[in-house]
């Protein structure tokens, strides 16, 4: 069954504003079935798994164009980045936006050897696994969020104990509905592709059972502040080589960095981003969580129930097209933290993110912070694991589920 990505409600706005459009994300993600589920009986596809194909873009780019002419949507593009030069020569014919389409496992900015081209004429659209909404069939009602106490819950009513069940299960289309020894296979034929497609094959890393502790070392601290010397140490590299592993996770779309917010005290402040696995399902498995209630039991529970949250946020605003302007606060001389700080519309609103049934208004002790760092503090939110509906803490203060985001 096709579930609505909620980037369907965007990419045709942008192909009225750009002439080429790029889906980026990691694999499996829905990429090639958003796009051929938008595109016009018109337009053309091609995908670069097929090898005649990739073996004609590399060797001839003119005739791959000549055999594949425009409007054209073209998969896999990361594994034949010198067809972005052609494309440029292209589209800079003609005035019509929206003649190609590509879709490709790294980010386009980040694909090594692209250079300058097309700058100015594609729009990278980055798509994560599917979001709580998107699960629900409801990726076109989703909306940015950030605090906001008339907002209605779009979701259905959930129990609350079912969401350790949704987090370990991961957003993956294909594996939503697999039993627990079919997603077990899943991820690891999933990791096998991504290390040999993507690792090896794209970014030319060799040790691919290092690169393989090295994202197990990711997924271990997810919802931590960054430490390159111990996932140096984990994967046995240095950490010249750790902190360029750390640019592939990136580009792929597997983990996502959290900016630390500095203010005049910036000194006393941490500087290091924290860092987020972007599917906690995936996390999981990497981290030999086998059940939903080891997941749950696990010492770093926390940290998981973070990062679903922090991630289903992200979601919300990338998959809208939406550039987010997100971080946190950690002062560790006066151990005060804020998990998340959403700035929106010259506010500054901050979140704490609790793994409990009963959120206070305790938890937002720390809020106010940003009064003191002169910033315009908007409505904060307490994001539990809660079944009661959205409720007032205090006047600039709600509670609310992971299920009313």
């Amino acid at each position: 069954m096709y579930l609505p990505r909620t980037v369907e409600k965007i990419i045709p706005e942008l192909s009225k504003r750009f002439k080429v459009v790029m889906l980026s994300g990691m694999r499996q993600t829905g990429k090639s079935t958003t796009l051929r589920h938008l595109k016009e009986p018109s337009c053309g596809y091609v995908t670069l798994e097929n090898l005649d194909a990739l073996d004609l873009a590399w060797n001839s780019p003119k005739a791959f164009f000549e055999e594949h002419e425009l409007p054209l949507t073209i998969d896999e593009i990361q594994r034949a980045p010198n067809l972005f030069l052609t494309i440029k020569l292209l589209v800079d014919r003609e005035e019509k936006k929206g003649g190609v389409w590509l879709s490709g496992s790294q980010k386009f900015v980040q694909m090594r050897g692209v250079g300058d081209s097309l700058a100015g004429r594609i729009y990278d659209q980055q798509l994560m696994p599917l979001s709580l909404y998107e699960r629900a069939g409801k990726g076109l009602e989703q909306e940015p969020y950030f605090p906001d106490a008339q907002k209605k819950a779009g979701l259905p009513d959930e129990d609350a104990d079912r969401i350790w069940n949704i987090i370990w299960q991961g957003g993956w289309p294909e594996a939503l509905e697999l039993n627990s020894e079919e997603r077990h296979r899943y991820f690891n034929v999933f990791i096998t592709t991504f290390l040999e497609k993507d690792v090896a094959g794209i970014w030319n890393v060799g040790k691919l059972s290092a690169y393989q502790r090295f994202m197990q070392g990711l997924a271990l601290r997810t919802g931590q502040e960054l430490r390159i010397g111990q996932l140096a140490r984990i994967a046995d590299v240095d950490e010249s080589t750790a902190k360029r592993w750390l640019s592939i996770a990136e580009a792929s779309g597997l983990v996502y960095l959290l900016r630390p917010l500095a203010g005049n005290a910036g000194k006393m402040l941490t500087k290091s981003p924290k860092v987020y696995m972007t599917d906690v399902g995936l996390a999981a498995f990497l981290c030999r969580r086998t059940t939903p209630a080891e997941l749950k039991a696990d010492m770093n529970s926390g940290a998981f129930f973070e990062t679903f949250v922090i991630t289903e946020i992200l979601k919300s605003w990338v998959h809208n097209g939406r550039v987010p302007d997100f971080y946190f606060y950690r002062d560790p001389k006066r151990q005060k933290t804020i998990d998340l700080i959403i700035h929106h519309e010259g506010c500054w609103h901050p979140v704490e993110i609790k793994s409990t049934k009963t959120p206070h208004l305790e938890m937002a002790k720390n809020f106010a912070v940003l009064d003191k760092m002169g910033l315009k503090r908007g409505l904060g939110a307490i994001i539990c694991n809660m079944a009661e509906k959205k409720r007032f803490l205090s006047d600039d203060v709600i509670a609310h589920s992971i299920f009313e985001i």
